[in-house]
């Protein structure tokens, strides 16, 4: 079994103009015996959004769990809060954008993993 909170993962702060806060919580690329997936956490300010992107090699899906906001799939606009969860398929661009008054935090799920090594080859600088 493996257990992580994510008060245990290192930070990465993205930069301005998409300013967020990004945790991978578990990957193969940091706990023995994980595979097919990585699990991270977005916290992202009111007003604030991530940047609009895709991925090449994996899928990805978003739950929800506070704050209220839209999400950009494709062409697809979509209001979601707590509880949401939004899957997407690979080569699709996306992008979450907090329209609410208060921080908006996700899970996030790769699938295959890889994706998430961007943000922890950041959190060692």
């Amino acid at each position: 079994m493996i257990h992580t909170t994510s008060s245990q993962a290192k930070t990465y702060t993205a930069p301005q103009p998409h300013e967020r806060e990004l945790k991978v919580l578990i990957s193969p690329s940091l706990q023995q015996g994980v595979e097919g997936l990585a699990v991270g956490m977005t916290i992202l300010p009111a007003g604030n959004s991530s940047s609009s992107h895709s991925h090449e090699a994996e899928c990805e899906t978003w739950i929800v769990v506070s704050g209220a906001g839209e999400v950009l799939v494709g062409e697809e606009r979509e209001s979601v809060g707590p509880e949401s969860v939004i899957f997407i398929p690979r080569n699709v661009k996306h992008q979450i954008i907090n329209t609410g008054p208060e921080t908006l935090r996700m899970f996030w799920i790769y699938t295959p993993p890889g994706g998430e090594k961007s943000v922890l080859e950041e959190t060692i600088r």
